[in-house]
């Protein structure tokens, strides 16, 4: 296959759909609010958590729940990335003692107290949840800013199209 016929496929069946599913019936302010709230809820550092909030988030704003639950997975890479910074930082303003996470000493954990070993990756993980919590609000304001002037400009363009204009292929 040529570079071309794949990156075709790849644009016609992938990145248009994705770009139509976020424009669809969005102005530029509510597009804006969804990738902003996708984007934070997408690094919370609680794994298995992201579809329910995505969902619950963007219900309650009355944005695309699709849209902002499809933000949440595109951006979970960073939340891998942020994980171990949210643990120290939520270590940090707690004042807790420093949690070893290499594998061996996780097991080693184990080995010695299991319980004590959940109980620690448990706070750990509770304290990465609240450093998330401080930084949430300031980041999702921020991305909305940002992301704001780029979609007014982006958005009108498709906005002019009537519905069901589009060209067909000859």
């Amino acid at each position: 296959m040529s570079a071309t016929i794949l990156t075709g496929f790849f644009k016609r069946r992938i990145i248009n759909p994705i770009l139509n599913l976020l424009k669809q019936g969005m102005t530029p302010q509510k597009l804006s609010v969804t990738l902003a709230l996708g984007t934070v809820i997408g690094i919370i550092p609680a794994f298995g958590t992201t579809t329910v909030l995505g969902t619950a988030v963007a219900a309650r704003f009355r944005l695309n729940i699709a849209a902002t639950v499809l933000v949440s997975y595109l951006v979970q890479p960073l939340q891998l990335l942020f994980f171990i910074p949210f643990i120290k930082a939520g270590v940090f303003m707690f004042g807790l003692e420093t949690i070893r996470f290499t594998l061996d000493e996780i097991m080693a954990m184990f080995r010695a107290d299991w319980l004590e070993a959940l109980e620690k990756l448990w706070l750990a993980n509770l304290v990465a949840v609240a450093a998330w919590a401080v930084v949430a609000v300031p980041v999702a304001l921020l991305l909305y800013y940002l992301m704001l002037p780029i979609l007014r400009k982006v958005l009108p363009l498709a906005a002019a199209k009537p519905a069901g204009s589009e060209e067909l292929p000859e």
